[in-house]
């Protein structure tokens, strides 16, 4: 954790918030449509792929 402190001190304002840029779009929980399509790409039914995506969509999921 120290060298990723050091590595974060070392960086310049607009490379800090670059990084920031790019962790937020990587952390951004997933809609319902993108669970649902992600469930069907793995070859769940529709019908049961909307269930599902709908019960996860409280657990925010985050793709990576």
């Amino acid at each position: 954790m120290a060298d990723l402190t050091k590595c974060i001190e070392g960086m310049t304002a607009e490379q800090r918030h670059g990084a920031l840029i790019v962790l937020d779009m990587l952390t951004q929980p997933l809609t319902v449509r993108q669970i649902e399509g992600a469930l069907r790409l793995r070859g769940v039914p529709r019908s049961r792929a909307v269930v599902t995506a709908a019960s996860l969509k409280g657990l925010h999921i985050v793709a990576m």
